[in-house]
């Protein structure tokens, strides 16, 4: 196997066939996956040049109990989709005078016959943290060479909230138009676009944030006939593995619309990370997993190996889902309209319930205040304050309900609930979500540090219509609206939780939290018990809005 090793790292990677994967000897056939087995690989960023597609992706090399080490940048090329050659590095993190390791995902692009690649390094000091550097060459091999001497972004120039982490500046993705302007995209929870000036080492105007629902990381733009799209992993942050999702807009600053769950989770890997190109009228999907095995050392998340699979659109212009399989690109391309894909959870509900409730979705994106002049709020700032998703599904088991407790300063009738929420996977028949109100009598969590509730008569009426429907959106305010029957009258003093009930361990929705109190006559609680035990708990993004009541 190590002579196998050594030729495959010399030769065209085609010639070599046998490899040992999840220790076991298999031979695969040209354009099975994973396509490249002389390393192991991830970030997969496709550029085709004339007749040729190079893939550039980083070189992992995790040990035993490493999370991830990549300290170079390496490249392939095809010109028939099988057969590969391997040609080495193209560049180190320490290229740059300013880095000092972390070899992350990039993007290379062609423009005005130079080769630019924006990339992902540890910034050394005085920032400390993930950076984007932009290099050069005039050959998509290379050599590359830094185009600026410094950082094109870092954490002192980004828009972050409140809670920024030296890792949101990562993942460049680079896109140029058809009137020849150039956009960079970018983040971390957070995701960033700006345009480019024509010397590609500068911006050229203000730096904007998208919100998109379940976005996490690593975006990825490209364009079809009129239609935008943005691929990016999804669902990291709310306790589950990345999968992939995409939106679609009819120009590159949106507004853009989710499409929902592009393909799943893959293999041994919490990350995954798209490459979508073109290539001699085909479409393609490159992605990494960790399936492969080199000399008896398996794939793990820091040992990652790239696989592409066949990309097919649907009349509308939507992507249809993608499988994950070995064959790959083995076999030939499905004829037109024959290709039957997987079928993911829509980006909605399955099945509409009969509610009371009224939902009205997406009322404010990003909000930096509540609407109108609440009653009661919990959080006078809940995109710079509430910054922790929560869903039913934290942990081995989850939770059943997501509560918050109040008291009311005065008697009033309540009317409408805004929560601020977003991401899940949107309510369904079988993970539903129903609102709930309980009044906290002497001996119950009336206290802020109280452990737990009972709870008695649901003070919004039977539970029968009071089940919600959701469709994934951005973080942002969620208004819910009660039919006349359904209002009740909250007195000033008493305490009171407002509950979500849903399935344990779903994730249909996240209500979202602060990290530490900012309500002194409330906290946030997890299956009915207080979420002091969790760092840094704090509550959850609640207004409540109604009809002040004239004193008894």
């Amino acid at each position: 196997m190590k002579k196998n090793k050594i030729l495959c790292t010399l030769l065209m990677l085609s010639v070599c066939t046998t490899y040992s994967v999840s220790g076991v000897a298999n031979t695969f056939k040209s354009g099975e996956n994973p396509i490249f087995r002389n390393i192991f690989t991830a970030d997969p960023s496709p550029l085709v040049v004339g007749d040729t597609l190079y893939v550039y992706v980083g070189h992992d090399e995790a040990g035993e109990g490493q999370m991830f080490n990549i300290t170079e940048w390496v490249v392939y090329s095809t010109t028939d989709m099988k057969n590969w050659t391997f040609h080495g590095s193209v560049m180190k993190p320490t290229d740059f005078d300013w880095a000092v390791r972390d070899a992350w995902a990039s993007q290379v692009i062609e423009k005005d016959g130079k080769f630019w690649f924006y990339t992902t390094v540890e910034h050394g000091p005085p920032h400390n943290a993930k950076a984007i550097g932009v290099a050069v060459a005039d050959s998509p091999l290379g050599p590359f060479k830094d185009a600026r001497g410094s950082a094109l972004v870092h954490d002192a120039i980004t828009p972050t909230p409140e809670d920024p982490h030296d890792w949101d500046d990562i993942d460049p993705t680079v896109f140029t138009d058809d009137d020849g302007t150039t956009w960079i995209a970018w983040g971390n929870m957070h995701l960033y676009l700006a345009r480019l000036k024509a010397n590609m080492i500068e911006f050229d105007g203000p730096i904007q944030e998208i919100y998109l629902p379940n976005y996490t990381e690593g975006p990825w733009l490209h364009k079809r006939e009129d239609v935008y799209y943005l691929t990016y992993p999804c669902f990291a942050h709310q306790n589950m593995y990345e999968k992939m999702c995409y939106a679609t807009a009819p120009r590159i600053t949106g507004e853009w619309t989710y499409q929902g769950i592009l393909t799943d989770r893959t293999e041994n890997s919490f990350t995954i990370h798209p490459g979508i190109v073109e290539y001699k009228d085909q479409w393609y999907f490159f992605y990494h997993d960790a399936k492969l095995s080199i000399d008896g050392v398996p794939g793990a998340m820091g040992r990652r190996s790239v696989a592409v699979q066949h990309l097919y659109y649907n009349e509308d212009g939507t992507i249809k889902p993608i499988p994950q399989t070995k064959q790959g690109v083995s076999l030939p391309p499905d004829p037109p309209g024959s290709y039957q894909g997987p079928v993911f959870n829509p980006a909605g509900p399955l099945a509409e319930v009969k509610s009371d409730v009224h939902v009205a979705q997406n009322t404010a994106t990003a909000a930096t205040r509540w609407k109108g002049t609440p009653v009661l709020q919990t959080t006078a700032d809940p995109y710079q304050t509430a910054i922790v998703p929560e869903s039913f599904n934290r942990g081995d088991s989850g939770a059943a309900t997501l509560g918050q407790a109040f008291r009311p300063d005065v008697d009033f009738r309540l009317r409408e609930i805004n929560l601020y929420a977003g991401d899940g996977l949107g309510t369904t028949e079988s993970e539903p979500v129903t609102l709930a109100l309980y009044e906290l009598h002497e001996g119950d969590a009336g206290g802020h540090l109280a452990d737990s509730y009972a709870t008695g008569k649901n003070l919004l009426g039977p539970d029968d219509g009071l089940k919600i429907n959701y469709v994934p959106q951005a973080q942002g305010l969620l208004q819910l609206r009660l039919e006349e029957s359904r209002q009740p009258v909250l007195h000033a003093g008493k305490r009171y939780v407002l509950e979500l009930q849903g399935v344990r361990g779903s994730a249909p929705l996240f209500w979202r939290r602060t990290k530490s109190d900012t309500y002194a006559d409330g906290t946030a609680y997890y299956d009915r018990s207080p979420m002091k035990n969790v760092q840094g708990a704090g509550d959850f993004s609640l207004a409540l809005y109604g009809d002040t009541l004239l004193e008894r």
